[in-house]
């Protein structure tokens, strides 16, 4: 009796073995495939059709003097030549995205703030007039309209609902139109932090930088105006600004959330502008104060804001705020100075309910109102 494999046999064993080495490496590429395509690939995929070059341009008129007429005069002794009038083109150049099928365009309003005209480049080439529909300069917020129509437009989410720690992805065009390509491009991060305030000396000007989204995705300068999306390609911020001591990327980046962004634009679809909320009273820090005038005033905290103007006509007075009420909490927050009422104040819209807290000559008082506009001047 004979043992063994015959030829025939070893290589019907060898064949099963290399069709079971080539059915493994197909899988192993089809894994490699499906691991590239990830869920930050899908993600720029859903929202970067939709996010726009923005190019505001600014007229601007200069007055210049000729060197060589200049020379000439002052050789005869006689007066300085007559200034030239001249007109010069100042372009900036910001991203912004669309929000809805209407063609609107959420940017920042430092983008297009004092432009004469401008344009807005799609990722596909095109290059589409737009009109300006309102801005408000202290959230820093703009909303533009593009001329024409199927325009894709972003999805939100939920951005009170932020993990720190989550994946975000900035999108933009921090070169501008320098490249051919019209396409935006992207950097991934995280969350690093949420509610973040920035002084108001850091923003410049009106600008209340407050309840910030801290990311270290990269923001550079063009990039302004980009949504911040998240894993799922939903947008939760506005891109807008960066802590460098370089003019570059160190990983400090913030962006308005996009809660607060959507009320903002709204307000200004729907009246052209963001109307004013007014609490309708003014205070001086506790801590400003001096002693003969906490005595004098008989106040009874350390720390707070106290009313020092409040008018009749007003909703904080009618909801039973006094002068000399010492102001503690508005809305669950703390307050010490009067910028903080400034920072929670321009976080309300019309019509919103306020809560305050306040120490009256140590006697607890708590007013509760509805913010209202303030007329237009």
């Amino acid at each position: 009796m004979r043992t063994g494999i015959t030829c025939d046999g070893l290589r019907t064993v060898g064949l099963v073995a290399v069709c079971c080495c080539l059915t493994g490496a197909a899988l192993a590429q089809d894994d490699i495939a499906d691991s590239r395509r990830n869920a930050i690939v899908h993600a720029i995929e859903a929202a970067a059709p939709a996010v726009v070059t923005i190019s505001a341009v600014d007229i601007r008129t200069e007055r210049v003097y000729d060197p060589l007429m200049e020379d000439f005069y002052r050789n005869f002794g006689l007066f300085r030549s007559r200034p030239l009038v001249r007109r010069r083109a100042v372009e900036a150049v910001g991203s912004g995205f669309f929000i809805d099928e209407a063609g609107h365009i959420l940017t920042n309003f430092h983008v297009i703030q004092g432009a004469d005209y401008g344009t807005v480049t799609l990722p596909d080439g095109r290059e589409i007039e737009f009109d300006f529909v309102g801005g408000d300069a202290r959230t820093d917020l703009a909303v533009l309209r593009a001329k024409g129509q199927d325009f894709p437009y972003v999805r939100f989410a939920d951005s009170d609902k932020l993990l720190v720690g989550e994946w975000v992805i900035a999108i933009g065009n921090p070169f501008g139109l320098m490249m051919r390509d019209a396409k935006p491009s992207v950097s991934v991060g995280v969350i690093s932090a949420v509610h973040r305030r920035v002084r108001r000396e850091v923003g410049g000007g009106e600008r209340l930088y407050q309840g910030m989204i801290q990311t270290d995705a990269a923001i550079n300068p063009g990039n302004s105006g980009g949504p911040l999306v998240n894993a799922a390609g939903q947008v939760v911020g506005v891109n807008t600004m960066i802590f460098s001591s370089s003019g570059g990327h160190q990983g400090l980046g913030f962006a308005i959330p996009i809660n607060r962004a959507r009320r903002v634009a709204q307000e200004i679809i729907e009246y052209g502008r963001r109307r004013d909320p007014w609490l309708g009273f003014h205070g001086e820090a506790v801590s400003a104060l001096t002693e003969y005038s906490l005595r004098r005033m008989a106040v009874q905290v350390e720390a707070g804001v106290i009313v020092t103007e409040i008018l009749r006509n007003t909703p904080a007075y009618e909801a039973g705020l006094r002068l000399g009420d010492v102001i503690i909490e508005m809305n669950n927050e703390p307050v010490e100075h009067p910028a903080d009422i400034d920072y929670l104040t321009w976080d309300l819209f019309v019509g919103d309910d306020v809560i305050l807290k306040a120490d009256r000559q140590g006697t607890p008082v708590i007013s509760r109102f509805k913010v209202k506009e303030l007329a237009p001047s």
